[in-house]
């Protein structure tokens, strides 16, 4: 079982990363570090950019505020 900072329960951590309530910065985050699959086509462009950036030796950078 894993238990978000919001105290969500999930049934493991896979679910969780997974999970269609994360925050958008949250799903760039698991989709960049590859923990998380891309859920529909507007992730799977995403996932897109992403590895795009990643080859050209990019940075992704965040505001968790």
């Amino acid at each position: 079982m894993f238990v978000d900072a919001e105290g969500q329960k999930y049934n493991s951590y896979e679910e969780y990363v997974n999970s269609p309530d994360l925050d958008l910065d949250l799903i760039y985050s698991k989709l960049w570090s590859g923990e998380r699959a891309p859920q529909n086509e507007r992730e799977k462009e995403i996932k897109k950019e992403l590895d795009e950036m990643k080859s050209k030796g990019k940075n992704l950078e965040l505001n968790f505020e």
